[in-house]
């Protein structure tokens, strides 16, 4: 199974090198560390997409984080853990920050990777790109949610949006930068996901995340799937991952490294995927710290505390950590180390973070609580 667990979660964005303890076979901690942490840097956006998981604004937040947090920030991610994280800066759209630049230039300075997840609007250019790149920026994510633009400008609410996403892709390979596509998958984009990968192939892309979604935000219960539709998803999606040799992954769905390990079951054992807590954190724009901005609650500010202290320390993200707290289906399942249910997920439908996972088959089946 080295071939397909290697690409199902475990990597930073954007393709970039694992960490040293991974490439030495051991698993690493995210107890003390994450492995990525995103960052919304300004609420603001122009475009309107059906399933924003921010709901996105037209003007920036006065009370997003000023220019001198900022630095604290990124000073607290450069030497707050033994290992720095792979940071990505997202929206909204970034670009609506008009120090974006600095922001970058500073943390590139202090041996910051960065990766920018921008919004397809008349701010983004292949100038803009060119910038990135030669101020450091390792990697750039844009969202491609169909493989023309029938579904893909409809999704995101704006006419245009799929052809100009084509081109600065393209544009983006072409400059040395490693490119990674979102792609959203709700009930209106899961019967051209095959198509879409084609696209992805195509464009030369070095990660492919498919973010499963989930009722946050703009985004409905009835925009995500059933249980029994995702888990048939993300077998298809293991299985295509196995003809690639770029990183694929599926974002609020952790069960996809139980599905793609249960194809070689002899191979060697799954590491735990990267989710909620575990390896992965996410700053808002006015500085609260969550476990994912799928999942939005707060286990504190970075205007009161630094972020690696509420990452180690905060109770909400110590218990997410803990698969002995699980409930219901997650608590008894025999994958709740290794995969543990979206809490996302949860939250959003039962409101408990603890819950049974209601996107995964398996957590809702009776279980007996699990020994050991």
């Amino acid at each position: 199974m080295a071939r397909a667990s290697s690409r199902t979660g475990t990597q930073p964005v954007g393709g970039m090198p694992v960490a040293a303890a991974e490439a030495r076979g051991e698993a690493p901690d995210w107890t003390r560390r994450p492995h990525v942490v995103t960052w919304e840097v300004t609420r603001a956006c122009q475009l309107h997409c059906r399933h924003c998981r921010a709901r996105a604004i037209r003007r920036r937040d006065p009370a997003e984080l000023s220019a001198v947090e900022v630095q604290a920030v990124l000073d607290d991610l450069a030497h707050g853990f033994e290992r720095p994280p792979v940071v990505v800066l997202t929206g909204g759209d970034p670009l609506e920050r008009d120090d974006l630049d600095a922001i970058i230039g500073a943390a590139v300075t202090r041996g910051l990777a960065v990766s920018i997840a921008p919004s397809v609007t008349p701010r983004l250019s292949a100038d803009v790109l060119r910038r990135w790149r030669a101020l450091g920026v390792v990697s750039v994510a844009l969202s491609l949610d169909g493989a023309g633009p029938e579904v893909h400008d409809r999704f995101r609410g704006v006419a245009g949006t799929f052809v100009r996403t084509m081109e600065l892709a393209q544009t983006a390979v072409g400059l040395g930068l490693r490119l990674q596509i979102n792609t959203s998958v709700a009930t209106d984009t899961v019967g051209g996901l095959a198509a879409t990968g084609a696209r992805v192939l195509e464009l030369g892309a070095t990660s492919w995340e498919c973010f499963f979604v989930i009722p946050t935000g703009r985004a409905r219960p009835q925009d995500c799937l059933a249980a029994p539709e995702l888990e048939r998803t993300l077998g298809w999606l293991a299985a295509w991952a196995e003809r690639v040799a770029f990183r694929v992954t599926a974002v609020g769905a952790p069960q996809f490294v139980r599905v793609a390990t249960a194809r070689h079951p002899t191979a060697e054992p799954a590491r735990p995927i990267v989710r909620e807590a575990r390896g992965f954190a996410f700053i808002d724009h006015r500085g609260a710290v969550m476990p994912s901005g799928y999942l939005p609650v707060a286990g504190g500010s970075v205007r009161r505390q630094p972020l690696s202290t509420v990452y180690r320390d905060a109770e909400l993200f110590r218990a997410l950590r803990d698969p002995g707290r699980l409930r219901g289906g997650c608590g008894g399942c025999v994958y709740r180390e290794l995969c543990g249910g979206s809490r996302a997920r949860a939250y959003a439908l039962t409101g408990d973070w603890l819950a049974a996972d209601p996107g995964c088959p398996l957590a809702l089946e009776p279980v007996e609580p699990a020994r050991g």
